[in-house]
């Protein structure tokens, strides 16, 4: 049985059971629910939901909406935890999770969503990271190409359905390439650790079939100068129910 923690996210509008040891969600999955929040969706799903943390927080942001939340996960511990984290922050009408894999989505997932969004697995080479955990390398190699990820999330997003990822962003390149030809009206949003940093991570939107021009947007900045805080008030606000605009 693994060892889990419960940890708060939102200022406490959420509890998230997941592994203490492995790969734990965090700020990401924060900042992907808080730009998913932002996109009008009646069917969303999450591509590689993990524990569930990105969708139980968009379940959280629009408490008020009608919204279908769909996550798909193919690690079936991770499932029974994102299940019973369901249970746990009492949503469980508002998100379903089911076990599959966005590599190889089933037939019944494909074109029915207006949007689809993910935080993958930050690598695609094993030989990129060396951990000893066996939980936290299966967690952060995505075991396939990046753009197999991307095709999949795709195949499941409805004609004109709206895509997003946070991901590193030195694979931005590759991420604008897999989406070349498929998707247009890309909003790019770095995400620095402060300002004047180079970003991290980005936040990249994408509208299946469309062939309106990129957006580089204004972007966000996670942390305040050194010695004025653990967050910005830009973070702050996102914790407090505000949604990012991509």
């Amino acid at each position: 049985m693994i060892e889990t923690t419960h940890d708060i996210f939102l200022k406490g509008a959420l509890t998230i059971e997941q592994p203490s040891k492995g790969y734990r969600a965090g700020t990401d999955a924060v900042l992907l629910a808080a730009a998913a929040a932002a996109i009008p969706a009646r069917k969303a799903l999450e591509a590689g939901c993990g524990v569930g943390t990105a969708l139980l927080s968009l379940a959280s942001l629009r408490a008020d909406s009608t919204q279908e939340l769909t996550g798909l996960e193919k690690d079936a511990a991770a499932w029974s935890l994102a299940v019973a984290n369901a249970g746990r922050n009492h949503v469980q009408g508002a998100v379903k999770f089911v076990l599959g894999d966005v590599l190889a989505p089933d037939e019944g997932l494909i074109s029915q969503f207006d949007l689809v969004f993910s935080n993958p697995p930050y690598f695609d080479d094993d030989q990129a990271i060396r951990d000893p955990d066996a939980s936290r390398q299966a967690a952060y190699i995505l075991g396939a190409p990046l753009d197999a990820w991307i095709k999949g999330m795709l195949a499941m997003a409805k004609p004109k359905g709206r895509f997003l990822m946070i991901h590193r962003a030195d694979r931005l390149p590759d991420i604008l390439a897999a989406l070349r030809g498929k998707a247009g009206d890309i909003g790019v949003c770095p995400v620095r650790p402060r300002a004047g940093d180079p970003a991290k991570r980005v936040l990249v939107s994408a509208r299946k079939g469309s062939r309106a021009p990129l957006r580089l947007l204004a972007g966000i900045d996670m942390h305040p100068p050194v010695g004025e805080g653990r967050f910005s008030a830009a973070y702050q606000a996102i914790c407090d129910g505000a949604v990012l605009d991509v």
